[in-house]
C-alpha cells in the first residue's frame, strides 16, 4: 500500500515555526499540503461527536438486558444525535455541535419571560414585573378578584397534576 506524505511548516503570529508530517494512505493526486491538513481537521470533530455520544447521551446507560432492546436504545439514541446535529447545521448553529445537551437546550430555547393579557378582542404583552406592578395598583375590589380567581386556578392545577414530577 503506497503511502503520500504531507509536511507542513506553520508559521505562527509570535514567530515560532512548527513542522509536522501527516502520512496518508489516500494518494495526494491533485491535492494541495493544506487542502489534505483542512481534511485532517475532520478527524477532531468526529471524536468530538463520539466523545458527545459517549458521555453526554445515555448511550451506555441500558436499562434493560434484551439484546433487542439495546439494540432500539442505541438505533435511537444515535438516530436523535443525528437529527439534532442535521437541526444545527441547517439553523446555522454549528457551534453548538461541541456543548453538551443541557446547553444547546439552553441555547435553542425562547428565553425570554412574558406574560399576554386577553381581554375584550385586545392582548397586551408584559414583562414579570409589568405584571406584578399592574396587579399590585388595582383597586381593592378587582384585587380580591383576581386573588380568588389565581387560587381557584391553582387548585384545579393541582387536582390535574397530582404528582407531575418523579419523586
Amino acid at each position: 500500500m503506497p503511502l503520500s506524505v504531507v509536511i507542513t511548516r506553520e508559521v505562527y503570529a509570535d514567530g515560532h515555526e512548527e513542522l509536522w508530517m501527516l502520512l496518508d494512505t489516500k494518494p495526494l493526486g491533485g491535492a494541495s499540503a493544506a487542502a489534505r491538513r483542512d481534511e485532517y481537521h475532520l478527524r477532531t470533530t468526529i471524536e468530538e461527536g463520539h466523545r458527545q455520544l459517549k458521555c453526554f447521551w445515555d448511550l451506555t446507560h441500558f436499562t434493560s438486558r434484551a439484546f433487542a432492546l439495546v439494540v432500539n436504545q442505541v438505533v435511537f439514541v444515535a438516530l436523535a444525535y443525528t437529527l439534532l446535529q442535521f437541526f444545527l447545521r441547517q439553523e446555522g448553529r454549528t457551534e453548538l455541535n461541541r456543548r453538551t445537551r443541557p446547553r444547546v437546550r439552553d441555547q435553542l430555547l425562547p428565553s425570554a419571560a412574558v406574560i399576554l393579557l386577553y381581554c375584550q378582542q385586545r392582548f397586551a404583552i408584559l414583562t414579570p414585573l409589568e405584571y406584578t406592578e399592574l396587579l399590585l395598583t388595582l383597586a381593592e375590589p378587582a384585587r380580591r378578584k383576581i386573588l380568588a380567581q389565581a387560587r381557584r386556578l391553582r387548585r384545579e392545577l393541582l387536582a390535574a397534576l397530582p404528582n407531575p414530577r418523579p419523586p
